[in-house]
C-alpha cells in the first residue's frame, strides 16, 4: 500500500515539475470599477488565458464579497505599436458570492374601499450564482505591466435573506447588469 502512495507522489511531483519547466506567463494585480474592486490573477494557456478574481462587490445596498473565474479566448493581436503587445479577448465565466441586490415584493394595499397591488424594491443581502460574459482590450508594456479595459455582465440568480416580514426570495441578479460599465485592470506580468 505504501508503494502505491510513493508511486502517486512521484507521478504528482513529476507533473508539477513539468508544469513549472514549461511555465506560462502569469499576471497579478487589481481590477476596479463601478461594480467593485478585486484581486486579479491571469494564467496564460497557449494563446488563451484563465482569469480569476476575488474581492469586494459594491452592490445596491452595501458591500459584499464575490469570486469569479473566466476562460478568455484571444480574438486578435493587433500591431498598433512597435513596443509592447495588444490583445482583444472574450470568454465565458462563472461567479458566486454574498452580495446586495434589489428584490421586488408585491403586496396588497387598501385605500378608499378597494385593494390595489403595491411593489417595493428594497436592497437585500444574499447569495448570488451567475454565468458571465467578458470582452476586453489589453495592452502589455515592454516592461512587466499590463493594463486592460473590459466589460463583464453577470446573468444569474440572487437568493436574498428576506425583508422584514417578507420571506427569502430568489430572483434575477439585477446588479449583474452593471457589468456593462467598463472596468480597468492593472497587473504585474511575470
Amino acid at each position: 500500500m505504501k508503494s502505491i502512495y510513493a508511486i502517486l507522489a512521484a507521478v504528482l511531483m513529476s507533473c508539477c515539475l513539468s508544469l513549472t519547466a514549461n511555465a506560462q506567463p502569469r499576471a497579478v494585480g487589481l481590477r476596479f470599477g463601478a461594480t467593485g474592486m478585486e484581486a486579479s490573477y491571469q494564467h496564460s494557456l497557449n494563446k488563451n488565458f484563465i482569469e480569476a478574481e476575488a474581492g469586494m462587490d459594491f452592490g445596491y445596498g452595501g458591500a459584499g464579497f464575490k469570486v469569479s473565474a473566466s476562460y478568455n479566448f484571444i480574438l486578435a493581436r493587433p500591431a498598433w505599436s512597435d513596443r509592447g503587445s495588444w490583445a482583444i479577448y472574450a470568454g465565458p465565466g462563472l461567479a458566486t458570492g454574498y452580495v446586495s441586490d434589489r428584490t421586488t415584493y408585491t403586496f396588497r394595499a387598501e385605500g378608499e374601499g378597494h385593494r390595489y397591488p403595491v411593489k417595493i424594491h428594497p436592497a437585500d443581502d444574499g447569495f448570488m450564482f451567475a454565468l458571465s460574459a467578458q470582452a476586453g482590450l489589453e495592452y502589455t508594456f515592454w516592461f512587466p505591466l499590463q493594463l486592460s479595459v473590459d466589460i463583464r455582465p453577470y446573468f444569474g440568480i440572487h437568493v436574498n435573506n428576506g425583508f422584514y416580514d417578507y420571506p427569502a426570495k430568489a430572483g434575477f441578479y439585477n446588479y449583474g447588469m452593471m457589468g456593462f460599465i467598463p472596468t480597468l485592470s492593472a497587473r504585474y506580468r511575470f
